[in-house]
């Protein structure tokens, strides 16, 4: 090649930043991104069955002596939690 063709092609007006390319590449690092999170979600909802199912049959002779008695109580106090946090988000806020 002629060393002018190379001066005449280093000092082209070119773009600082090709929006293809750069849209390219962070298309590809969000994939990366998107791939390691799910990864990490599976492996920790494999971990949390894992113990759940370690765990389950002290928690199933616990809620027979302990809480089965008081199971209706205790929804009643859930409902009446939920709905005392959530109500104030559903109503608009006025001045």
């Amino acid at each position: 090649m002629d060393e002018p063709v190379l001066k005449y092609i280093w000092q082209a007006d070119v773009p600082a930043a090709d929006p293809r390319f750069v849209l390219a590449v962070m298309a590809r690092a969000e994939q990366r991104r998107f791939r390691r999170e799910l990864a990490t979600t599976i492996g920790l909802a494999a971990l949390a069955v894992a113990l759940l199912a370690l765990a389950m049959p002290v928690m199933e002779f616990t809620w027979r002596e302990s809480f089965s008695p008081y199971f209706g109580n205790l929804a009643i106090l859930a409902v009446l939690a939920a709905v005392t946090l959530l109500v104030p988000q559903f109503l608009p806020e006025r001045d």
